[in-house]
């Protein structure tokens, strides 16, 4: 199920259970507010069977005493309808009801809000020389414990006595600490009580259902889209089940039956409360923190207010701090329903439910604060309002919120396939590209290959060419040698001009045909053949042959140490390969060494923990520092040398054939002060050597 579905049934539920809480209300107004039960065919004319009238007597003093109010009959006033309101005041107030009828039917009289602090009932059948021992006392209020008379619940109710011809006398006292003074009667016969009270206490459960609902359809709502409106706006939903269960009397025979300040805390501080919670709750859901941030810190000002007002109730201040919070909280009901009527339009028909919502919240806030307050003279049942309008917007704005959400999500489906289509359109794209890549690879490849191949034919050309070079000066090289030997042989001793000529022709054949044969090695390895065969063999004699290749070959001073162990040592080498390796590293050293002075090379063989150490140094031009790490390179050559003739193939040379004898190559190097490079090879185990001999 798609969440704009769930939304969408969600609010359907949403609809049917406030459509029924709305009805129970209507029924708790008709009951409580109006003063008769249901319009039915039985009871169509109850109002006018036992009417009443009412008159009323203020006490400043709060002192008045029964006998004293009887006295003083010519001070009370009357009083229009069926009940008083006088706000939030400190003065007691006395009530005096006639009740003309001469019905042997019992009668009930009920009082309603039963929030009020203290309520006093006197009842009497009427008769000349009435005095106030004749009254009977019902003490009430919800400072005072609950009554046990068992007819008492939501509402205090007193059974009247039967009248007589005079009827029936009550007086009514009523006082309160920390809350509105108002009050208002009804009368029904004794036989409706039951019917009236489950009335009253199923509309009451359906109402306080609906609200519940909604509270936990914002819950539902917040799961599904996470935005802090919904369970700002289930707190505000909560902050009015509170407030009402203090107007309805749920909270003073629920939590403070016992009676004391309790009660009187829980209604305050509920409204507050109430006053916190919506507060929020309008900020976040007409967005004010970003389409009007005055308005927002003016709904935030409100929430701190309402916590400021449930401390006061705490230190009993209700009655001071009560009519300017009520102010505020109109102003704030005004400012909400400016704010969404300004919005409407720009936002679908979310932001008309939204409207609506408001809008409906502030007549039905107006009407209970007036009424409570006492400002017009207002029916009791106006005090309902609050609860209508809270259901109703509630309602309405669940509604709003549930387009929202849908609209949110239809959003997110179009972005989705949007997206969707975005990301074949990139696969597509990316196929194509991985295809081209693919083709462009392919060519690449065959490019290397063909070049891979014309270089191993370069190379092994090379190589043919270096062998027929070697093999057609080989023999005439022979041929001068063997003449200049013969020549040695006819010369007298004592010629030793001419001998010497012939030493140095001798030694500049030996020469030539060394750079041949070093020459035609080299090719070889740098060849596709380039694959070591590896032998046991001396690592003394393999060094030492190498220094006598190198002494022929080249022009320079080698100076040759090796260590006894290196000469008892063994190494697996392939020694045409390592001697390479040393000449090499030998021609290298000489040639940069001459350019520093008749300076000479050194070349020395040791072992150190398993390890063949050839070293060569010289005191040459050196390597700059930073171009040590990457000097081994193939046709890598020193930035100081670029004027020197060279190839750059000599080390990358020497360090594959260390790599292809499981050894390694260090470089120790300082720009202008020479160069040490160290040739490092295992050396054959114990065993292998033991083997061999």
């Amino acid at each position: 199920m798609h969440r704009s579905e769930s939304g969408g049934r969600v609010s359907l539920v949403a609809a049917l259970v406030a459509a029924a809480a709305i009805v129970a209300l209507i029924v708790i107004v008709r009951l409580g507010g109006a003063g008769a039960v249901p319009s039915l065919s039985w009871t169509a004319h109850l109002g006018d069977q036992w009417p009443f009238a009412m008159q009323m007597l203020v006490d400043p003093s709060r002192s008045l005493t029964l006998q004293e109010v009887m006295a003083a009959d010519a001070d009370f006033t009357p009083v229009g309808g069926r009940g008083v309101n006088l706000g939030y005041t400190r003065n007691a107030a006395w009530l005096r009801l006639h009740v003309e009828t001469t019905q042997s039917e019992p009668l009930l009289l009920t009082l309603t809000p039963n929030f009020v602090d203290f309520i006093d009932v006197y009842t009497a059948v009427r008769h000349p020389g009435l005095t106030a021992g004749d009254f009977a006392h019902y003490r009430m209020g919800d400072h005072r414990p609950l009554p046990t008379d068992g007819v008492s619940g939501l509402d205090n109710v007193v059974a009247l006595p039967r009248g007589a011809d005079g009827g029936t006398l009550i007086y009514i006292r009523i006082a309160s600490v920390n809350s509105s003074l108002n009050i208002s009667a009804s009368l029904y016969p004794a036989r409706l009580h039951t019917f009236w009270i489950s009335l009253t206490g199923l509309g009451s459960g359906v109402w306080f259902g609906g609200m519940g609902v909604l509270l936990a359809i914002q819950l539902v709502f917040f799961h599904f889209d996470r935005k802090p409106f919904y369970p700002l706006l289930a707190f505000s939903i909560f902050g009015a089940m509170l407030v009402y269960a203090g107007n309805l009397g749920l909270s003073r025979m629920l939590l403070f039956a016992d009676g004391g300040v309790g009660n009187d805390m829980f209604t305050g501080g509920s409204v507050w409360l109430g006053l916190c919670a919506s507060s929020l709750a309008t900020a976040s859901i007409l967005e004010l923190a970003d389409r009007a941030p005055w308005a927002n810190r003016l709904f935030l000002a409100g929430a701190v207010v309402g916590l400021l007002g449930i401390v006061l109730v705490a230190f009993n201040a209700n009655l001071v701090f009560a009519p300017f919070g009520n102010i505020l909280i109109v102003l704030l009901a005004t400012a909400a329903a400016g704010l969404s009527l300004r919005g409407v339009g720009h936002g679908g028909s979310g932001t008309r439910l939204r409207a609506a919502a408001y809008l409906i919240l502030w007549i039905g806030l107006v009407a209970t604060l007036a009424q409570r307050s006492g400002v017009w003279a207002l029916p009791n049942w106006m005090a309902h309002g609050y609860a209508v309008s809270s259901l109703l917007q509630t309602l309405l704005l669940t509604g709003a919120l549930a387009v929202r959400l849908r609209d949110a999500e239809a959003m997110n489906k179009t972005m989705s396939a949007e997206a969707l289509m975005a990301a074949q359109a990139a696969e597509r794209r990316a196929k194509a590209m991985v295809e081209e890549k693919t083709s462009e690879l392919a060519a690449a490849k065959r490019t290397a290959e063909d070049a891979l191949r014309a270089e191993l034919l370069s190379q092994e050309q090379q190589v043919r060419f270096m062998e027929v070079i070697s093999h057609q000066y080989r023999t005439p090289l022979a041929v001068i040698r063997s003449n200049v030997d013969s020549i040695g042989l006819s010369l007298p001793a004592s010629d030793q001009a001419n001998r010497g000529r012939l030493d140095r022709v001798r030694r500049g054949i030996v020469r030539l045909v060394e750079t041949l044969e070093v020459n035609l090695a080299r090719s070889r390895l740098q060849g596709p053949t380039f694959a070591p065969h590896l032998r046991p063999t001396s690592l003394g004699e393999l060094v030492a042959a190498a220094a006598a290749r190198g002494s022929d070959l080249l022009q320079g001073r080698i100076l040759v140490e090796i260590t006894a162990q290196a000469e008892a040592a063994d190494v697996m080498a392939d020694a045409e390969m390592l001697g390479i390796a040393i000449i090499n590293l030998l021609e290298n050293a000489v040639k940069y060494s001459a350019l520093a002075g008749d300076l000479p090379v050194t070349l020395s063989c040791s072992t150190e923990e398993g390890l063949g150490v050839i070293a060569v140094i010289d005191r040459g031009m050196g390597i700059p520092a930073d171009e040590v790490a990457g000097i081994m390179g193939r046709s890598v050559r020193g930035s100081n040398v670029r004027s020197i003739e060279g190839s750059g193939l000599g080390l990358s040379l020497v360090s594959r054939i260390a790599a292809a004898h499981g050894g390694s190559i260090e470089i120790h190097s300082v720009s202008g002060g020479g160069t040490t490079i160290r040739l490092i090879v295992p050396l054959m185990t114990a065993d292998v050597a033991a083997t061999r001999s």
